[in-house]
């Protein structure tokens, strides 16, 4: 695919203002833009986050689910940490999972108690509005530990503590992260315009610590068909919008509106085929000697 997506038109390219892509390499910047999450008390602001933040592949849910299976034959117990409105969260407790869910977020834990009543009823889920490096949850009570979207706003050390303490003897800590597939051209310049953070940069491992055995990481392409329309919603749920200021977004949806309408010629209301790539990084721990 090139610069275009399939079916659309090929307009003259105007010269525009490029845009850096930052990387969350400050920690003064990665606690200011992970609070645009955390201390955000727009309740609506976190239900358009989970309407618009794509899903994961089943294949990576089975996968997740499979790496806290219990020997003893138990119900998969899967501890997930920043677990936000709850997107894995219903995937996993679908497949028959048991979930601890870590939210700091009042309004995004609110919208995952909206949308699994029923799993927190029945006591498959409970959710626990703590950080993921000093949870509640019991000493050894996970098969799997489980970071969507989030690993890159926790402190490294204290969480790898955490992973050793709530997870049993032969558990297992997974990352998994939906990336825009920048691979693809007119991709990449539209994840430089909305300013997306979640970019994958091949290579990358997470580090679990020297508890874990060697990390394994699994790349599952797809397509999601998406309107322009959703498009620019999708870019009002990045943690860099929500810390810009009106000046910053009016700017930013000037870019988007040009490149989707006149660059790219989407219709309004049709759908393009944006690819993703769903990548998995899990590590088992290591056992005592």
């Amino acid at each position: 695919m090139g610069d275009v997506p399939a079916g659309s038109a090929r307009p003259n390219r105007p010269r525009t203002r490029s845009e850096a892509h930052d990387l969350i390499v400050d920690q003064g910047r990665r606690r200011r833009l992970g609070g645009s999450f955390a201390e955000s008390s727009d309740l609506s602001q976190a239900r358009e986050y989970d309407a618009m933040r794509p899903r994961y592949p089943q294949e990576a849910v089975r996968r997740l689910v499979d790496l806290a299976a219990s020997a003893e034959g138990r119900r998969p117990r899967i501890a997930e940490l920043g677990a936000g409105t709850g997107i894995l969260t219903r995937s996993l407790l679908s497949r028959g999972a048991e979930v601890r869910a870590v939210e700091p977020s009042g309004p995004m834990a609110e919208v995952m108690a909206e949308r699994s009543a029923e799993a927190l009823d029945g006591g498959t889920l409970r959710i626990s509005r703590t950080q993921a490096e000093s949870t509640d949850i019991g000493t050894g009570w996970a098969g799997l530990a489980v970071a969507a979207q989030a690993w890159h706003w926790f402190d490294g050390d204290e969480v790898r503590r955490e992973l050793e303490r709530i997870l049993d003897p032969g558990g297992a800590a997974a990352v998994i992260a939906n990336h825009l597939d920048t691979s693809v051209p007119w991709v990449h310049r539209l994840t430089r315009i909305m300013r997306a953070g979640d970019v994958r940069r091949p290579g990358w491992r997470p580090d679990f610590g020297p508890g874990f055995g060697e990390v394994t990481t699994d790349e599952l392409p797809w397509e999601r068909a998406i309107t322009p329309e959703e498009i620019r919603r999708l870019s009002t749920t990045l943690s860099s919008w929500l810390t810009a200021d009106e000046g910053e977004r009016a700017r930013r949806r000037g870019n988007l509106d040009w490149y989707l309408v006149e660059h790219l010629g989407l219709v309004p209301g049709g759908t393009v085929p944006l690819p993703y790539v769903t990548v998995l990084h899990s590590a088992r721990r290591r056992r005592a000697r």
